[in-house]
């Protein structure tokens, strides 16, 4: 270990911070340019309560006046909630992420060279691993608690695998207290490597795993939370049908291109696959009703990179003829190739629209510096991460309301909008550079609900800059 750190460990160093700078990029451009959304919002509302020593409530969520433990069990937030003392933004949750993220490819640079990688094989491995395309994609789509814990999950597997006990356990339990799921996941990698090590350890912390997701799904969850999704009947956790694994082209695609991003080798391997393909089966199959998370997108594949990389190392040391410098051209181009078909964040980089700050970006920015600081405020989806550092900030949502007299639209229903709370302003943007990520409408609903709501004089025209608009609520948009 020493010889590694004092030869090599400043060539780690500067590979992570490379890709710590293309991630602080890739987040914060996005960020500033108003493609963040409701994500960032909701986490950045609870750590600014944290940070204040409140339990905080959500107001930007689906569920507004709900506690931070309703819909995830997120400790992470409490640990980085002291930074907001420094910086109290929610840029500095995508800056710590970004960290994070590239602090995790030490363990795997070391994970390598405990097996005896070849030297320059180990850098490419923790290049395709930095690289790969789960942490592209979670990096790209906000911040989320599943991120820090693959960075814990990472330093687990090392410490687990070089037979470091009380490190070991230390991110265990950093890892499972991310996030509720995260103890489904322990409780896989540590069967895998049972079946390798034959550890007392092993079994005690896969009790401990099971212990701890039985407590949370079977008396937390639908005891102590008012309908919090998994614990619900027709929730998430039903339909569970085996068939679902593979019953789509974009989940057989998500294990094709996930296997061949280290070029298949982690089918050298395959009992060290299991947390894999365990993986994507609690979200495939368990997580049906998880839209978003059946393909390559958001942040759900992001665990799948340690969860290759170790079988694709493991591989490599048993069957020692490949472990040559060779090789890492093979690892390299695979990576590279699917970068380039998948056409992942990295990608952006080169993209002009990526780089320009457009007109609107511009003037809702100038608008916000007229929003009261202390004001309550509704906005839409890619405003409200930038103004959810207070306690009353909402989310707006598109909607219909029924008229039977006097419609605004002249038809029986309306294009309208919903809200929780009672804001005083309502900040939105009409430019046609945002879409139904950043509206949730398509626009043309979007604009005909905000004049419906002028005409019936619910919200009133405050101030104007070019496409951004800022209305004084005049009455609730429901009785």
């Amino acid at each position: 270990m020493k010889r590694v750190f004092s030869k090599e460990i400043w060539t780690v160093l500067f590979i992570c911070l490379i890709f710590t700078a293309v991630y602080l990029t890739l987040s914060l451009v996005r960020h500033n340019h108003f493609l963040s959304g409701y994500d960032l919002a909701f986490v950045n509302q609870f750590v600014y309560g944290y940070s204040h020593f409140k339990i905080p409530i959500s107001t930007v969520g689906a569920y507004a006046f709900t506690p931070s433990f309703y819909d995830h069990i997120e400790f992470i937030y409490v640990f980085l909630s002291p930074f907001y003392w420094i910086f109290s933004d929610a840029r500095t949750l995508i800056i710590l992420q970004a960290i994070f993220v590239g602090i995790s490819g030490i363990p795997i640079f070391l994970l390598a060279r405990g097996h005896k990688i070849n030297s320059i094989l180990s850098f490419a491995l923790l290049i395709s691993y930095l690289s790969f395309y789960g942490i592209q994609n979670a990096i790209w789509y906000d911040v989320h608690s599943l991120v820090f814990a693959a960075v814990f999950l990472a330093f687990f597997v090392y410490f687990l695998d070089a037979g470091k006990k009380w490190l070991t356990i230390l991110f265990f339990v950093l890892a499972i207290t991310c996030k509720e799921d995260i103890a489904f996941l322990t409780t896989l990698i540590l069967t895998a490597h049972f079946f390798r090590a034959r550890r007392k350890l092993d079994l005690a912390l896969i009790f401990i795993s099971v212990i701890y997701l039985f407590a949370l799904f079977n008396i937390f969850y639908p005891h102590f939370t008012p309908g919090y999704r998994f614990g619900e009947k027709g929730g998430v956790l039903v339909n569970i049908n085996p068939n679902n694994f593979i019953n789509t082209i974009q989940k057989r695609e998500v294990i094709v291109y996930s296997l061949g991003w280290f070029g298949f080798l982690p089918l050298l391997f395959p009992v060290y696959l299991i947390p894999f393909f365990g993986d994507l089966f609690h979200y495939f199959v368990l997580g049906i009703g998880v839209n978003t998370a059946q393909d390559f997108f958001y942040h759900y594949r992001v665990t799948l990179a340690i969860f290759l990389i170790w079988p694709t190392i493991l591989g490599i040391e048993k069957f020692k003829k490949l472990n040559n410098k060779y090789l890492a051209f093979y690892i390299l181009f695979w990576a590279a190739l699917f970068t380039y078909i998948l056409h992942t964040p990295f990608t952006y980089l080169t993209k002009q629209w990526f780089w320009v700050e457009s007109p609107s970006v511009k003037n809702i920015n100038k608008m916000l510096s007229y929003l009261p600081a202390n004001a309550s405020v509704v906005s839409q989806n890619n405003i409200t991460p930038h103004i959810s550092n207070r306690d009353n900030d909402f989310t707006l949502f598109a909607d219909v309301k029924g008229f039977k007299d006097n419609s605004p639209c002249g038809k029986p229903q309306c294009a309208w909008f919903k809200w929780a709370g009672n804001p005083q302003y309502l900040v939105v943007d009409t430019s046609s550079e945002w879409n139904i990520l950043q509206l949730l409408a398509n626009r043309p609903d979007f604009i005909k609900a905000l004049n419906n709501m002028e005409k019936t004089g619910t919200i009133k025209k405050y101030k104007q800059i070019g496409s951004a608009i800022m209305y004084t609520v005049e009455k609730r948009p429901f009785p």
